[in-house]
């Protein structure tokens, strides 16, 4: 059976915008409720082809559409959704479609493919270059997403086959994948430890401070745009802000005297939560974007390491106000503080720090002291229970959630040396995203970023 050629397909209407590099377009309106109609199995991801970029000129001089096609198969493979099917099994299936628009879904669903990924490019006058993706379910037979793409510059072919892999993720569970953000974590460098940013395949790391001093948990804004951090670079622990695109100047926030740590950055508003000793102890407050503090904690024991819930309305904490010198996990009402109750949701060790609330606010991550190492917990606050994430020696601390709440980045550390790595939910697999031997402290997962 043959997929005919559909009208509407010839019909395209492109939408130029001269003020952007990167135009996405979607090819064929597709009811967002049709998924893949998975076949019974044991295997929970799904099995892919991914067909050779086709150049319409029939040559590929500069190698973009082998760089495209590579990059789109990591982005399958670190989404851990996929099993992609060996070129060697369809490769004759794909000669005989090369450059065609029929396409026999019945003989790729023989290969094994459940889905297959059509993609083709070429480049327009003025150095611009044209994408097109297309995407087949081979077990219901139908055609399920078509994008094209417009790029002004060959450095952005990475963010643009990003993109579409997240559109994949989308369309495979109704959640954007997170092959287009952004990890910013802390490296000591000379005479500093500066904030790097890394993309979510581990390419593309730069620095984006040069303070020459002691900087401290970088944390995103809810836009993406802006990073917010300590920095002890004016002798005293202030609070600084600076662009992520590097395109402004930096700005100090906050300089009280004492800490201005432990900034955190509400998902629903301008508000910051952030850790103050100016009280001669380390209290919790609330920063508006009129700089108007508002106090949270009122405890003599100290409080830190605040951390917002998914919709603004619950702050989780450290504190060691057991008594017992045990620092512990709690929450508390984002607008009245611990004067209203606090609940405390750690139990079974004797240390616990670094809460990190999901996106989608059914669980907190947090270090926790595993017999004599730290590990990473993951509280369900559904079913008010913990389980152990990591299991890797050494110790690994300081959780912070993809924008998906799919996975979670984290430091690990063995001796001196410490990287960031990344783990799934529900998996073992760990993967080292940062380089150096010690690079990688205080990961900060970026939201999803439009830019």
């Amino acid at each position: 059976m043959f997929l005919k050629k559909n009208k509407v397909l010839r019909k395209i209407f492109f939408l130029i915008i001269a003020s952007c590099l990167i135009c996405p377009f979607d090819l064929l309106a597709v009811d967002s409720s049709v998924r893949i109609e998975m076949e019974r199995n044991t295997r929970k991801e799904v099995r892919v082809a991914i067909t050779p970029f086709f150049h319409h000129k029939g040559t590929d001089s500069e190698g973009l559409g082998m760089e495209a096609r590579e990059i789109l198969k990591n982005d399958l493979r670190l989404s851990e959704m996929f099993v992609q099917i060996e070129p060697e099994v369809y490769e004759k299936l794909e000669q005989k479609e090369r450059g065609k628009r029929e396409v026999d879904l019945w003989a790729w669903h023989q290969t094994g493919a459940q889905w297959l990924v059509k993609t083709e490019y070429s480049i327009i006058s003025r150095g611009q270059m044209s994408l097109v993706f297309r995407l087949y379910d081979t077990v219901s037979e139908k055609f399920l997403l078509g994008k094209r793409y417009f790029i002004s510059e060959n450095k952005l072919l990475p963010k643009v086959v990003h993109r579409y892999a997240d559109e994949l993720v989308l369309k495979l569970t109704g959640k954007r994948g997170v092959a287009e953000t952004k990890i910013a974590f802390l490296s000591k460098e000379n005479q500093g430890q500066e904030i790097n940013v890394i993309d979510f395949d581990g390419e593309n790391q730069r620095q984006i401070t040069n303070d020459k001093t002691l900087n401290l948990t970088p944390t995103w804004s809810p836009n993406g745009r802006w990073l917010v951090y300590t920095s002890y670079g004016g002798n005293n622990p202030d609070l600084i802000m600076i662009d992520s695109l590097g395109k402004k100047p930096k700005k100090t926030l906050l300089r009280l005297p004492g800490l201005n740590a432990a900034p955190s950055w509400s998902p629903v508003d301008d508000r910051l939560s952030l850790v103050l000793s100016k009280d001669e102890n380390s209290e919790i407050y609330t920063l508006s974007n009129e700089r108007v503090l508002r106090r949270l904690t009122q405890h003599f024991n100290i409080d830190t390491s605040p951390s917002w819930s998914h919709d603004g309305k619950k702050i989780v904490f450290t504190s060691d106000r057991s008594g017992r010198g045990a620092p512990q996990i709690y929450i508390m009402d984002a607008r009245l503080g611990d004067k209203a109750g606090v609940e405390r949701i750690s139990f079974g060790s004797s240390y616990n720090d670094d809460p990190a609330w999901s996106p989608d606010g059914d669980k907190i991550a947090y270090t926790a002291r595993v017999g004599r190492r730290f590990q990473i917990k993951v509280y369900d606050l559904i079913t008010k229970t913990s389980i152990v994430l990591t299991k890797m020696r050494g110790n690994n601390e300081q959780p912070s959630w993809s924008p998906d709440g799919r996975f979670i980045a984290f430091r690990h550390k063995v001796g001196s040396k410490m990287s960031t790595y990344i783990q799934r939910l529900g998996s073992d697999k760990v993967r080292k995203l940062s380089t150096g031997n010690a690079s990688g402290a205080s990961p900060s997962w970026s939201p999803y970023l439009n830019y």
